[in-house]
């Protein structure tokens, strides 16, 4: 029950977060960085659930007539698979390349699906906006598994860090 109502309590902070950037024109793609985070440690099949209901969750929020987000977080799940398959789990600096690729899946069908709207204000409004997620993606994923995993380890939950060493039961 206690990894419930953490898992609920960091999605809505993140995705209130997300939006609360969004409304400035600005998009952190937080929820999809928790959703790597808990599909890590709890397993892919469970980020993909996750990954719906947070992505419904900011689609509802925006408003959006095409739940793209809902699927784009979902997607989420098979950067998390070929992480635990090729990446590491320990090192710090290493994370900035999970944090681009889970940015680069959550933006890039959002800023699609505005293409429209970009083609009016130009390339480079969505090439920054595009080079903006992926940089706060590659910034913030590092420090979100040090945060998450220091208040996992206080709950005593599982880890972040022990995510490669039970490989078997998250695939």
């Amino acid at each position: 029950m206690i990894a419930a109502s953490y898992i609920f309590i960091v999605l809505f902070v993140s995705v209130m977060l997300e939006v609360m950037a969004g409304s400035s024109g600005v998009i952190i793609p937080l929820s999809a960085l928790a959703v790597f985070y808990f599909s890590m440690v709890y397993g892919w099949r469970f980020g993909l659930f996750l990954g719906f209901i947070s992505g419904l969750a900011v689609d509802m929020l925006y408003g959006r007539d095409i739940p793209v987000s809902a699927l784009s977080f979902a997607a989420v799940s098979g950067v998390t698979v070929f992480w635990l398959l090729k990446g590491e789990t320990k090192d710090f600096y290493l994370h900035v390349v999970p944090g681009i690729l889970t940015a680069a899946i959550a933006v890039t069908p959002v800023l699609l699906l505005h293409s429209e709207e970009i083609a009016v204000s130009g390339f480079a409004n969505f090439a920054f906006l595009f080079l903006f997620s992926v940089t706060a993606g590659a910034f913030c994923l590092p420090f979100l598994i040090i945060f998450l995993d220091m208040l996992s380890e206080w709950l005593g939950m599982e880890l972040y860090r022990s995510a490669r060493e039970n490989i078997g039961e998250r695939m």
